[in-house]
């Protein structure tokens, strides 16, 4: 057996690498995903890599505004201003 196939590092990418490709062949043909958009009957149908891209473009730009928003600095300063002495 070789060395590098000995290291942890290795071993944990193989077994992550086979877990994502045992869920993208899993997930392949799936049924799809129904949206109840109203009670009496607007359905809209949609595919399941449709839904996960989805939500993982909504999440990246979520957390970037988000980020956006908590880093930027503020108009207003509440922190009152030492008086300047002579």
């Amino acid at each position: 057996m070789p060395a590098f196939a000995k290291n942890p590092k290795f071993i944990i990418g193989t077994i992550v690498v086979l877990w994502v490709a045992y869920v993208i062949y899993a997930n392949f043909h799936p049924t799809p995903v129904d949206f109840y958009l109203l009670p009496f009957g607007v359905i809209v149908q949609f595919k399941l890599s449709t839904v996960i891209i989805g939500s993982a473009i909504f999440g990246a730009v979520a957390t970037i505004v988000i980020q956006w928003l908590w880093r930027r600095p503020s108009n207003s300063s509440s922190a009152p201003t030492a008086p300047s002495s002579r």
